[in-house]
């Protein structure tokens, strides 16, 4: 790890408290500083997650690990009907239409 030299001025109170809670750890004044701006700057620029997470509950604490299966087939079904009223190819025909010249 590199690192940079600074002077941090801390007030005698706060100095004499880091002193002995790095004396009671077996660390460093320094380190006990470093541990504390490296978390201080992680929890400062976290980006926060979008509000859309976790808005729903399946109730199922295991469906993370199963969604392939819950979502086989998802929105194949029914499209038959869409594109036959709006006049345009099956998805099947789609999907034929877009493969290269030669059946790859």
């Amino acid at each position: 790890m590199k690192t940079t030299k600074t002077t941090v001025y801390l007030n005698a109170a706060d100095y004499r408290k880091l002193k002995s809670l790095a004396a009671d750890r077996g660390r460093s004044a320094a380190e006990l500083v470093r541990e504390a701006v490296a978390e201080y700057t992680a929890r400062e620029t976290e980006r926060p997650w979008p509000r859309s997470i976790g808005m729903g509950n399946s109730g199922d604490p295991h469906f993370a690990e199963r969604y392939e299966d819950y979502m086989d087939g998802f929105g194949e079904e029914g499209l038959e009907d869409y594109y036959r009223t709006a006049g345009s190819s099956t998805p099947a025909q789609i999907r034929a239409d877009r493969k290269p010249a030669g059946g790859v």
